[in-house]
């Protein structure tokens, strides 16, 4: 167990977190097993230096190989594998090294040339050395290469011997917890394990004895009292110096909330790993631990600093003294009737989980430690059972209204998973239990850590980059730059942000069974970006579809979430104009279907190679029925493009004429004025005359046209005509209406009027009401139109003697 140093907290917000989450799920990572009788030869043995050879990296790697058996229990394996991972760094750092130094000799020696017959004996030496040497190099090399290809193997290895020990584990009953012997071998453990507890207690005794001997009494009560200082005395005065720096250094809004909340986690998580720091310092200094006290008191250790972190997170989330700064939407009664909960479980955790670690150190009996795992699943779910019966008394009995959306989806769930808990407890599935309560704590931490983050960073850049707070307003104002950037700015860096936490948080979430944080972040940190075989052969098994569909689900959530936030956030802070934002979340979303859909095929190992009988099929149905589907495929892929069309045009195809709504995968949407819906195949947006009335001029054209008697006034009707397009307020001033004489017949005159409005949907209103305004103008004045004449020819000799004339 590595140790815990305030160094590690102190880098930044993000990695603080992300190194507390790896600490903390270490407890978590699988169900505790009891340890074998065989030594820890392997991880006893002193560190490796690190100018290592390749002879001293092999034996280190034969030690390891031999530590790695069946009767492992998983923290053994835990730590053989991240000796494996040491041993292949150093590896394959040595075999860089000796890379370059067999390159430098290589340069030497082709300075010095090739063998001539008449060169100095000197000479022929230096190269023979210099031969022998690269020799040497490369072989070394060699060796360190397979070393490092033996280390990497090896760890696969013990991967896969722990999840094979997980998967054991889980699948086997115990007594329950209904049973009298469930409880029996909690309370008459056999003698083996009292032997064992009773050596640990001689253990610590002597320990104590130690540690309060005249020499080191006053060190280490120095540094217990220092401990206990910081941990209260110290925390409480760092709050209050984080709420008045957030006072007087913030401005006013969310982001002092978001600050805070996050400043009192840290806080928290700060003086108790500080604290802990100390009492570490005082026992190593003041006693003489054993093997397995010292282990026992590593664990212990970190457990505080685990219960620590959820009290922390509790407190922040919660924000009893300061309600008005309390981050979600929790009413003041539900928070109140939820204080004691984080400290509840943080105590009930740290006295459950210490029972665990013991168990574990000095390799209790099986029966032991599965009761004990099962006994801290009954402990956490009877504990976030009465957290979810005051949370719905407190509602029912104030009249609080029920949160909507996916906080109110919370309660939800944590009762399925409760009720999940409770029957495989009821069944004798203890260890299961056991796992799905963790999963249960973990995955609430990541959630409550990623939500403090994501609304930190969406609060942070808001206020120091928005154009609509003071902040940005500065910064605009020193830099130079304009609101639409400024906006553009913040909205992006907060996605990206939000989207790499999010993104941590569902690795960390669905982090796979026998695997520690520290383990997965040290997997992401090895990887070297080479990848390996994407899609293997089709070998589909049950576990692998429950995630492929899982994946599905988050991932079309995920793809309507970017969509959204691209329509509503960052497109409409650019100068794109409606439709072109429409077509680029429309390719958006199809780019994110596909990639969804290849990394569904990589989850189930489907191999491209074993489609092929699906695209002969596919390519028979296109030449037989398909075609049409394809063509208006392949027909909206290219309006999206080349973009002839976009939404909100207003069209005319075919006798259909509209605004276009959307552009699908196989049709649009064209609603009609009487504000009916067609939907036309894209393909004949491609194969057919398309008349975009918007596409060209974005104005709109109110023309009338009025034929008179031949006696009118003609300039007195340009008058008036022009009178009434200037007196009409739809009617633009530029470019200015006009009046034209557009035709003399033996009907009258035929006189045209024309004017512009802002769009071509606003003809239809604006003709209509000058229409009647001309209309009333002329009957006023005296002017009549036009009324051409009609003849109408009757057959008196065909009509019947009773039939009316």
């Amino acid at each position: 167990m590595r140790r815990v140093s305030l160094a590690r907290f102190c880098p930044g917000l993000m990695t603080m977190l992300a190194l507390m989450l790896a600490l903390a799920g270490q407890a978590w990572s699988a169900p505790a097993a009891p340890a074998p009788a065989a030594s820890l030869s392997a991880t006893d043995a002193p560190a490796l230096d690190e100018n290592a050879s390749v002879d001293q990296l092999s034996d280190r790697l034969d030690q390891i190989r031999q530590g790695v058996t069946s009767d492992a229990n998983d923290d053994l394996l835990a730590q053989l594998r991240m000796a494996a991972v040491q041993v292949q760094r150093q590896a394959d750092a040595l075999s860089t090294q000796r890379t370059t130094d067999a390159e430098k000799v290589d340069d030497k020696l082709k300075v010095i040339g090739p063998a001539q017959p008449d060169e100095a004996a000197t000479l022929t030496q230096q190269r023979k050395a210099l031969e022998a040497e690269k020799k040497a190099l490369v072989a070394e090399r060699d060796q360190a290469t397979k070393l490092t290809q033996s280390a990497r193997d090896l760890s696969t290895q013990i991967v896969n011997l722990r999840r094979s020990l997980f998967n054991s584990q889980i699948t086997s009953r115990a007594a329950s917890p209904l049973s009298p012997a469930f409880w029996q071998s909690i309370i008459r453990p056999t003698q083996d394990d009292v032997a064992r507890l009773r050596d640990l207690r001689g253990e610590a005794a002597d320990a104590l004895g130690s540690a309060f001997s005249a020499e080191h009494r006053w060190l280490f009560i120095t540094s217990l009292v220092a401990a206990i200082l910081v941990w209260t005395l110290v925390r409480g005065l760092l709050e209050r110096l984080l709420a008045r720096a957030m006072v007087s250094g913030l401005p006013e809004g969310r982001l002092r909330r978001s600050a805070l909340a996050l400043g009192v986690s840290l806080a928290t998580l700060g003086t108790i790993a500080g604290s802990v720091s100390l009492l570490r310092w005082g026992l190593e200094s003041s006693a003489e631990l054993g093997t397995d006290l010292a282990s026992l008191t590593n664990h212990v250790l970190a457990l505080v600093v685990f219960s620590a972190f959820i009290t922390g997170l509790g407190r922040a989330m919660l924000m009893l003294q300061r309600p008005s700064w309390r981050l979600p939407a929790i009413h003041d009664e539900v928070a109140s009737a939820l204080g004691w909960f984080p400290k509840v479980l943080a105590l009930s955790l740290m006295v459950m989980m210490t029972m665990e670690r013991i168990n574990s150190v000095i390799g209790v009996s099986l029966a032991l430690t599965v009761a004990v795992n099962g006994l801290t699943a009954l402990v956490v779910a009877m504990i976030f059972g009465g957290a979810l019966l005051s949370y719905r008394r407190t509602l029912r009995e104030h009249g609080l209204e029920r949160p909507t959306g996916l906080a109110g989806l919370i309660p939800f769930v944590m009762v399925v998973w409760l009720a999940s808990i409770l029957l495989a407890l009821v069944a004798g599935y203890l260890t299961l239990a056991y796992f799905l309560t963790a999963k249960l704590l973990w995955v609430s931490m990541v959630v409550t850590c990623a939500y403090l983050l994501t609304t930190f960073l969406g609060d942070l850049c808001e206020t120091l980059l928005s154009p609509r707070q003071p902040g940005g307003l500065a910064l605009a104002a020193s830099l130079g730059l304009a609101p639409r950037h400024q906006a553009q700015a913040s909205t992006v860096l907060a996605g990206i942000g939000r989207t790499v936490v999010l993104f941590l948080a569902l690795l960390l979430a669905l982090m796979p069974s026998g695997t520690s944080p520290s383990e997965l972040l040290l997997s992401l940190g090895d990887w070297d970006g080479t990848g390996g075989k994407l899609l293997g052969n089709l070998n589909i098994v049950p576990q692998d579809i429950l995630l492929a569909l899982a994946m599905l689900v988050c991932g079309m959530l995920a793809i309507r979430v970017v969509k959204r936030w691209l329509s509503e956030r960052l497109l409409p802070e650019t100068d794109m104009d409606a439709g072109m934002r429409a077509s680029l979340v429309t390719l958006v979303g199809y780019l994110g279907f596909l990639f969804l859909a290849m990394l569904v095929m990589s989850t189930l190992h489907i191999n491209l190679t074993s489609l092929t009988w699906v695209v002969s099929a596919l390519s028979v149905g296109i030449g037989f029925g398909l075609q049409q589907i394809v063509q208006n495929f392949i027909s909206g892929l290219i309006l999206l493009t080349e973009r002839p069309v976009k939404v909100g045009d207003w069209v005319s195809l075919a006798g259909v004429e509209g605004d276009i709504r959307r552009i699908n995968v196989r049709a649009t949407e064209i609603q009609m004025s009487d504000r009916s819906t067609v939907i036309v195949p894209n393909s004949q947006f491609i194969s057919q005359n398309v008349r975009n009335v918007t596409m060209g001029n974005a104005l709109g054209v109110v023309g009338i046209t009025l034929t008179l008697p031949l006696d009118t006034d003609a300039n007195r009707v340009r008058e008036l005509l022009l009178t009434a397009y200037q007196e009409h307020e739809g009617i633009l001033d530029a470019p200015a209406p006009s009046v034209s004489f557009k035709d003399l017949t033996s009907s009258g005159m035929v006189i045209g009027v024309s004017g512009y409005v802002a769009g071509p949907r606003q003809v239809s209103g604006a003709r209509s009401d000058l229409l009647f305004t001309i209309l009333g103008r002329l009957r006023d004045e005296g002017i009549a139109l036009s009324s051409p004449q009609s003849m109408v020819l009757l057959q008196e000799a065909g009509r019947q003697a009773d039939e009316p004339a």
